[in-house]
């Protein structure tokens, strides 16, 4: 009998130790993942790309600087009702998934985004938002916007005070 339980023992121990090597916890569609983020100076500029960004604009708006520096300018095709800035941690996951055709506007609820907002800027009614972020803390956010009752996120970077591009654009080569 003690044999049985030793064996029984270890094969609980063997079949349990590599589960969490090679899967990841986080799903594509995780409201706190960040693969990727789109970089950009100016409503002008052309984005450059860093990673694969899990984000859906579907060209309803845009957020620029990115990163912001203490203010994002939020400018869309049509009124903006609502901001929501939400926390997000950014991996280099998903690089090769292809988020067109797995993100959409009901992807999150809207009580969801409310509950991990951060910030959220209300009953809005505008195609050009200047928001300031100088209290939130350098990392990573998702910026839910709601246009026409219809849900857009991009993802942000709040660098920190010696912030250089070349690191942000490193991290995600």
């Amino acid at each position: 009998m003690k044999k049985m339980t030793i064996i029984f023992a270890l094969l609980i121990f063997i079949s349990c130790g590599n589960d969490d090597e090679n899967n990841n916890s986080t799903s594509e569609t995780d409201i706190e993942l960040v693969t990727g983020i789109n970089i950009r100076n100016s409503e002008f500029s052309a984005p450059t790309r860093l990673g694969n960004p899990n984000v859906f604009t579907n060209n309803q708006f845009i957020a620029y600087p990115n990163p912001p520096a203490g203010a994002l300018s939020l400018l869309a095709s049509e009124n903006i009702s609502d901001v929501w800035i939400t926390p997000a941690n950014a991996e280099k996951i998903y690089q090769q998934s292809d988020f067109n055709s797995i993100l959409n506007s009901d992807l999150y609820a809207e009580s969801l985004i409310e509950s991990n907002a951060e910030m959220e800027f209300l009953n809005l009614n505008s195609t050009n938002l200047v928001l300031n972020l100088e209290n939130l803390t350098s990392g990573y956010y998702r910026v839910f916007t709601k246009i026409n009752g219809t849900l857009y996120w991009d993802n942000i970077y709040i660098p920190e005070s010696n912030f250089e591009i070349d690191d942000l654009i490193n991290y995600w080569n």
